[in-house]
Order: C-alpha cells, then structure tokens, then sequence
C-alpha cells in the first residue's frame, strides 16, 4: 500500500456524518448527491489524517462543534446551489 492510501481528508467523514442525516437528500439524484459531496468538500480546508479516531480525539468539544457548524453551513450553500441548478437553466435559453 502507497503512502497516498493511506491518508484521506478527514472531512470526507465528517461531511459524509451530516449528509447521512439530510433530508433534502432525497430530492437529489445520484449525480446531485456525488456533486454536493465534491462541492461541500471543495469550499473546506482539507484536514489530511491516517485515522479518524485520532483525529475525533485530537479535537476538542468546541473544535468539532466549529467545524460541524462550517460543514452544515456548506452543506446548505451546496445545496441551494444545486437545487436551482444553473447548467439547466442554460440549456433551458
């Protein structure tokens, strides 16, 4: 296994945390739903790690509140922008 393997974006967990819990998910199609993940992951700053659990317990209470409140915020902008969808008003014209 390269070294690449095995570090990943530790916000990839904690973004995938919050959209397990979303509602508006199923409105979205498959294609959306894999955007919205790209696109929320985008607009944060990457926090490379090897393991979760030892960055869950490198945070503290009000770090990781901070960054959930970051995330839902993202996940929201993400969202709108999504569900008004510019690429089909373009087609629409």
């Amino acid at each position: 296994m390269g070294i690449s393997e095995q570090i990943h974006n530790f916000n990839e967990f904690l973004v995938a945390e919050q959209l397990r819990d979303l509602r508006q998910l199923d409105e979205l199609n498959d294609e959306q739903k894999l955007d919205l993940y790209c696109i929320v992951l985008n607009r944060l700053p990457a926090r490379y790690v090897r393991h979760d659990v030892d960055a869950l317990s490198s945070l503290s209470d009000e770090q990781r509140q901070h960054l959930q409140e970051n995330i839902a915020i993202e996940i929201n902008d993400a969202l709108d922008f999504l569900l008004q969808d510019r690429r089909k008003e373009t087609r629409d014209s």
